[in-house]
C-alpha cells in the first residue's frame, strides 16, 4: 500500500517563490543586524576616527568572530580569545577596517608622512592623494579589509592574491597570483610591501622573508599583523610540506578563521620572532606591544638597511 502523502499546507511557499525571496531575506537580516551591532556600539559610547577613511565611526565589535572551535583548538583563555576578537573586529562601520588594518593605517600615517607641516594627513583616504606617497612602489599582498580599498587607487601600487591552481604571476579577474615564496618580480622592485594575517599560513617562513626581503628597496619596509599569542616562548612549525608536497602536521592542525574551516596554519609565532625577523636581515620594530591578554593587535616594522656611505678620508698635503 503506497505511503500516504501528507497533505500540503495551505501556507506553504513554492521554490520558485523562496528562491526569488531569499535574497531579499538575507539582506534585510544582515541589515537588522547591522543596525544592532551599530546601536550597541553607540550605546556603549565606542567612538573613534578611523585612520583608515578618516571619519568619525561607531566601533562595532563582534565576538563570534572567534569561533568556539578555534578557542578550543588553539587553547585560547577567555580573555585572549575576546582580545582575539578586537583584533579581528573593532570595524569601522563606514569602510569596514578591522582594528589590526587601523592599526596599520596609522603606522603607515607615521612611518610616511603626508601632507603640509601645520596639516599632515590623518588618514590614509587623504594620505594617498599626496604626490610623495603615490610615487611609492607598494606591494599588498592578500587584501586588507578597509585599507585595500585606498592602496588599490594608487598609481604604483600592486595587490595580489595567492591561488595554487594558477601561475606565479599571471592575471585572474583582474588579479594578480603570487606566491610569497617565490614572488616573480625583480629585485628591489618596491619601497613598501604590506601584508596582514599572512605570514602564518606560508610553508616556508624563512623563503618568504628572504623573498620580501629581496624585492624591497635599502630602507624599504615590510608592515604587516601576524598572530603572536604571550607566553609562547619560540616560534615553532605546526605543519609542514613533504618532498612530495603532501602536507604533515607537527601539532593538532588548526585552520583561521573557523578552527576546522579555513587556511592551514603552517607556524605558531613566540617571543623569539622578532629576532627571528632580524636574523633574516632586517632591522625590526614591534608597535602597540609586546603582546599582551587583553591587547593581541600589534604592528611589526621590519625595514631593509641602507647601505653605510663611505666617508672620503682626510688627507694631509706634504709639503714640498
Amino acid at each position: 500500500m503506497p505511503s500516504a502523502v501528507p497533505p500540503r499546507s495551505r501556507f506553504a511557499v513554492p521554490q520558485t517563490l523562496k528562491r526569488l525571496l531569499l535574497p531579499s531575506w538575507n539582506r534585510g537580516h544582515w541589515f537588522l543586524r547591522r543596525v544592532v551591532e551599530i546601536a550597541e556600539a553607540v550605546l556603549r559610547r565606542r567612538f573613534e576616527r578611523c585612520d583608515v577613511c578618516g571619519r568619525a565611526t561607531p566601533v562595532v565589535h563582534r565576538a563570534w568572530v572567534i569561533p568556539p572551535r578555534l578557542v578550543e583548538l588553539w587553547g585560547l583563555s577567555t580573555e585572549l580569545a575576546s582580545a582575539l576578537a578586537h583584533k579581528e573586529s573593532d570595524l569601522c562601520v563606514w569602510c569596514g577596517a578591522k582594528r589590526r588594518g587601523r592599526r596599520l593605517a596609522r603606522t603607515l600615517l607615521d612611518l610616511y608622512p603626508a601632507g603640509a607641516s601645520a596639516r599632515p594627513a590623518t588618514s590614509i583616504a587623504a594620505w594617498i592623494r599626496d604626490p610623495a606617497i603615490a610615487a611609492l612602489d607598494i606591494l599588498e599582498v592578500n587584501a586588507v579589509d578597509g585599507l585595500h580599498a585606498y592602496l588599490s587607487r594608487m598609481p604604483r601600487a600592486v595587490a595580489t592574491e595567492f591561488d595554487a591552481d594558477a601561475p606565479a604571476g599571471a592575471v585572474r579577474n583582474g588579479v594578480r597570483n603570487e606566491d610569497l615564496t617565490r614572488l616573480t618580480f625583480a629585485d628591489a622592485s618596491f619601497d613598501l610591501v604590506v601584508t596582514s594575517e599572512t605570514l602564518e599560513h606560508v610553508p616556508n617562513l624563512e623563503r618568504a622573508l628572504s623573498e620580501i626581503r629581496r624585492v624591497l628597496r635599502p630602507g624599504g619596509r615590510h608592515v604587516f599583523t601576524t598572530p603572536l599569542m604571550p607566553g609562547v616562548p619560540a616560534t615553532y612549525a605546526r605543519a609542514g610540506v613533504g618532498s612530495d608536497g603532501e602536507i604533515l602536521h607537527f601539532a593538532t592542525p588548526i585552520r583561521h578563521p573557523g578552527g576546522d574551516v579555513g587556511y592551514l596554519v603552517f607556524y605558531e609565532f613566540g617571543a623569539d620572532f622578532p629576532s627571528i625577523l632580524a636574523a633574516s636581515g632586517f632591522e625590526v620594530e614591534v608597535r602597540y606591544g609586546p603582546p599582551r591578554d587583553e591587547d593581541l593587535a600589534q604592528v611589526f616594522v621590519t625595514r631593509v638597511p641602507r647601505p653605510l656611505t663611505a666617508l672620503p678620508i682626510a688627507t694631509t698635503a706634504r709639503r714640498t
